[in-house]
């Protein structure tokens, strides 16, 4: 045997190992690729049909024929607080840290609390309420109470709150989730800050 053909039959078996290595390497490339882009989409948590007033400056209106939204009547300064359902809908855990700092004027607050708190009354007392983070397991949902302020409101002046935006975390990314307060079916409903006063025409429940 000729020493090029010793050459030749020796880079066989180097060949087939670069190949093989090569391989790997792609599918490790493609898993990654996945992984990234399945968790930078995942987006399990959701709102359902759950809401309350948890304070009496808080009323709900609505227009004869269903709820349309809470305002808050009180003076300025005062606070509101209204509770709202979250629901963890996928398949892992998710972390909630609290809220996200592009909220609209006039949230000063959010906690939460279990499902069902002390009494197993639905969305508890404000004695249950706790500081975030919270993890919600898969197919689990919490309550968050939303702390409004009543700001400063000029005659005429209509000034909403339209979704809670919450930091969350799973399957190590970090989001947004913008808790919908506006065109969603169910009790879920918006806060008015700042309403015209003909508003309290149209309580769902007028004060006796």
């Amino acid at each position: 045997m000729t020493l090029e053909q010793s050459a030749v039959r020796r880079s066989g078996p180097r060949k087939r190992a670069t190949g093989i290595v090569r391989g790997i390497v792609l599918v490790v490339i493609a898993v990654i690729a996945v992984w990234l882009v399945y968790s930078s989409l995942y987006s399990p948590l959701s709102t359902g049909t759950f809401s309350a007033p948890e304070t009496r400056s808080v009323k709900a209106l609505t227009d004869g024929v269903a709820p349309t939204r809470y305002i808050v009547d009180a003076s300025t300064g005062q606070h509101g607080r209204i509770a709202y359902d979250l629901a963890n809908d996928g398949r892992f855990p998710v972390r909630v840290d609290g809220l996200a700092s592009d909220h609209a004027y006039g949230i000063t607050a959010v906690g939460w609390v279990p499902d069902q708190g002390n009494g197993e009354l639905m969305g508890g007392y404000a004695s249950d309420v706790r500081a975030f983070p919270v993890t919600i397991k898969p197919g689990e949902w919490v309550v968050v109470w939303v702390t409004v302020t009543k700001p400063p409101c000029q005659a005429g002046q209509i000034t909403t709150v339209e979704e809670i935006p919450l930091r969350w975390s799973a399957l190590g990314r970090h989001h947004v989730y913008r808790l919908p307060l506006s065109d969603t079916a169910g009790g879920i409903r918006e806060i008015a800050l700042c309403h015209p006063p003909e508003a309290l025409k149209h309580l769902e429940f007028p004060e006796s």
